[in-house]
């Protein structure tokens, strides 16, 4: 066998995505409590880099956390569901949008890790310019032919 050996930080930085906005599909969703008691819906999502899906990243949407699941669910197209206050991870599965992926430095053991800063609003379509309507016609009564 042959291969390329790499040290422990590029191993490390070849499997993390790069902090900025991509496009993400979720693969999983599951409805369960946090260590604090809290309701929350645990997510796993499948983050692509151009056509391919390249990462596959877990997040967790908690209420306490209003603008994160506000946004998410404006981005998938849940709006309607959070306006009514309630969301279940049913809604979430096979949603997909765009997220914005930072860096968290790992402590103790654990290595450095993807984590979603945020989701991504949809962009509203612009609105087209008024239509001009054309000009009335004009009455000329001095014009001896039509």
């Amino acid at each position: 066998m042959t291969f390329q050996p790499r040290s422990e930080k590029e191993i490390s930085e070849a499997r993390l995505a790069p902090e900025g906005e991509y496009d993400f599909q979720v693969l999983e969703a599951q409805d369960t409590t946090s260590k604090s008691g809290n309701a929350m819906i645990k997510l796993k999502l499948g983050v692509f880099s151009g056509e391919a899906m390249r990462w596959h990243i877990f997040d967790y949407l908690v209420p306490q956390m209003e603008a994160k699941l506000r946004h998410f669910c404006d981005g998938v197209g849940l709006l309607a569901q959070y306006e009514a206050g309630t969301l279940s991870a049913d809604y979430c599965r096979g949603r997909a949008g765009r997220c914005k992926l930072v860096i968290e430095e790992g402590e103790g053991s654990y290595p450095d890790k993807n984590v979603v800063r945020d989701y991504v609003l949809r962009k509203a379509k612009p609105l087209s310019p008024p239509v001009q309507a054309p000009p009335p016609p004009t009455e000329d009564s001095d014009v001896p032919f039509k």
